[in-house]
């Protein structure tokens, strides 16, 4: 049953509460949350989290807003690998970026060879597509979020694109990229395609009726998205930018001022009507791809530049994962904002979504070498205080709901205004805590208590698997995934966000899962980015050219313990020890699956000192970024 909104409006009239503190003089404030106005209630839905696909669900479940136990509707088929998603639906005014009346229309997600669609609003099942395979959902941010399914007939061999609408096309031998509109703002008049067939790019009808377009030789990969709040969608091909106006069809070659690009992961974001690149100078540039100009953001080159992290309305956080720094986009700045910097005890955590407005959210850690935990601090870089970040000790950020009615803002990496924020208080040593529900007015002020649930680390899953979009309350409903970082595994969780104690575990996932492959692990990143574990990962030679699946290693200590760290957990990041275990300086070998030693460290010395060694990939860097003496990335193979 919905919450009658006069009596809670009427429960929670004044905003801010002072609460007493033990019957002493301390008080704390607390700025509630006021419930929208006409936000129309929808179903939530959760599942449990395939372990070799790191947000894929299966045995789906759509449940009442209210966290009923009641089960509206379930799939119990194992088989689901592919993660559900969600389509939105917002009143859009261009004039204004302003939005009023964002809701959840859709579900929609695949079972087995048939995909399933649910009106959220009822939650019941509206149509199905049988014997279907290659299921391909392609998420496309305009007014909302919209979910196309492209898929072929297993029978007929037959493409299909399955819109939000509930129509199913022949598509073709065809990907979708995006949709076209005479303006941003109105109704789409058709899609941007790559044609496989032919290897070109095509706009088509709304039937499917396509033309090629003209001067755009590109591949598929080639395509980098929308600028966001126009007409124009961006290819990069090597170090040439071309923009579409999918209004009209017209290409332009958009210059880079003879600068080349760096080819990787992160090296390449748009925001707003800008496109920004990691030079091969080591320099940062951004690129207004309507008014065809080229700034250098940073003041000078940084071979730490690696990665381009968030955007906030004035400014671009980038770095590495060793360093995060924050820069004007405007190019004004003389000496760059250090947020904060890795060592083998301190750092920070990966958050990609939530530079919000003018503000970047962000967690740090320092690992406790006494306690042997982890410390953790909820920060917030704010534009109008950038020199002095301000963090709250014992805190992380769990992740942000957006706000029903508000303003699209497209220089930031959060487009949406946000409704509130979602902290976790006294924290554990991994990141389990008090979740809270937070004013974003006030993101360091205390929050309604949602419950306490130890060991589950509320970041890692949010900022790695897309449930961005999906963060739209139900009468203050939301489901949230957190991984348990002792036991390896993810579940669901419910909470209201206008009821303390309203935290809810919806899922109990097996504990210990064979993961073996996905991309639930990481490419030679420091584990301390996610997790809060000592831990590294196995590669076949020095460089880490490749993972050495199958082996791990055994921590022998001063004291004549030892630690087998435990097998497949990661395509060959194979060890991962808790910091307790970490007690005294030790010594590593490498085993291989029949337990025999083939690789091991040196003797016992200061390099491998008890938990301050904890963060073994900080030291073993690939590609020779080694630290404090290491020899190499942890390998099965000795040095020379």
């Amino acid at each position: 049953m919905r919450l009658k909104l006069s009596l809670l409006l009427a429960s929670i009239a004044t905003i801010s509460a002072i609460i007493g503190c033990g019957g002493g003089s301390d008080t704390v404030t607390i700025h509630k949350l006021i419930p929208e106005e006409n936000a129309t209630a929808h179903k939530l839905f959760y599942g449990e989290v395939s372990p070799t696909g790191l947000g894929s669900l299966f045995n789906v479940r759509v449940i009442d807003a209210n966290g009923s136990e009641k089960i509206i509707v379930e799939n119990n088929d194992t088989s689901v690998i592919r993660r559900p998603v969600v389509s939105t639906a917002m009143k859009y005014d261009p004039k204004t970026n302003s939005y009023e009346n964002l809701e959840v229309k859709t579900l929609d997600y695949a079972s087995g060879t048939t995909a399933f669609r649910i009106d959220m609003k009822n939650g019941s099942q509206k149509q199905k597509w049988d014997n279907l395979s290659d299921f391909d959902y392609t998420t496309i941010d305009y007014l909302g979020s919209k979910q196309y399914l492209v898929a072929k007939d297993s029978d007929t061999n037959q493409t299909l694109l399955i819109t939000p609408e509930n129509n199913s096309k022949n598509f073709g031998n065809r990907e979708l990229l995006s949709l076209t509109y005479d303006s941003y703002g109105d109704a789409p008049k058709g899609y941007l395609v790559y044609n496989n067939d032919n290897n070109r790019v095509e706009t088509c009808s709304l039937n499917i009726d396509c033309n090629l377009v003209d001067d755009l030789n590109v591949s598929s990969r080639d395509y980098e998205g929308d600028i966001a709040g126009t007409t124009y969608s961006v290819f990069l091909s090597g170090n040439t930018l071309y923009r579409l106006d999918k209004a009209d069809n017209t290409v332009k070659e958009i210059s880079l001022d003879g600068k080349e690009i760096v080819i990787g992961h992160g090296t390449t974001d748009f925001q707003g009507e800008s496109f920004y690149f990691i030079g091969k100078d080591q320099n940062l540039y951004r690129v207004n791809v309507v008014e065809e100009k080229v700034v250098k953001v940073t003041p000078s080159p940084d071979d730490r530049l690696e990665r381009i992290r968030a955007f906030t309305n004035g400014y671009v956080i980038y770095g590495s994962d060793t360093i995060l720094k924050a820069a004007k986009k405007d190019g004004t700045t003389k000496e760059p904002i250090l947020l904060a910097e890795m060592d083998k005890t301190k750092g920070y955590k990966y958050v990609k979504e939530y530079g919000i407005g003018d503000k970047f959210l962000f967690v740090k850690y320092n690992v406790d070498t006494e306690a042997l935990e982890t410390r953790f601090e909820a920060c917030i870089f704010d534009e109008a205080d950038s020199k002095n970040p301000q963090c709250k000790k014992n805190s992380f950020w769990a992740g942000a709901t957006i706000k029903r009615e508000g303003k699209l803002n497209f220089e930031s990496s959060f487009q949406y205004t946000p409704y509130a924020y979602i902290r976790v208080d006294d924290t554990d040593a991994y990141g389990g805590g008090t979740l809270k529900a937070i004013n974003p007015k006030y993101p360091l002020e205390d929050g309604i208590s949602m419950g306490s649930i130890p060991n589950y680390n509320f970041q890692t899953f949010i900022s790695n698997s897309s449930y961005v979009n999906e963060m739209v309350d139900s009468d203050g409903g939301v489901i949230f995934y957190a991984k348990n970082d002792l036991t390896y595994h993810v579940d669901a969780f419910y909470m209201n966000l206008f009821k303390e104690n309203s935290l809810k575990q919806l899922t109990d996932t097996n504990p210990e899962p064979d993961i073996a492959q996905g991309r639930d692990h990481c490419h030679g990143r420091s584990c301390f980015l996610c997790h809060s574990f000592a831990g590294g990962k196995i590669y076949t030679d020095l460089d880490g050219g490749g993972s050495a699946y199958g082996y791990r290693v055994r921590l022998d200590f001063e004291d004549g313990t030892t630690f087998l760290s435990k097998v497949a957990k990661g395509r060959g990041e194979n060890f991962s020890i808790p910091l307790k275990e970490l007690k005294s300086n030790f010594h590593v070998s490498v085993l291989d699956a029949n337990d025999s030693v083939v690789n091991q460290s040196g003797t016992l010395d200061h390099i491998h000192g008890g938990v301050a060694a904890a963060n073994c990939n900080f030291c073993h860097a690939r590609y020779g970024n080694t630290r404090y003496l290491a020899p190499g990335t942890i390998s099965i193979k000795p040095k020379d």
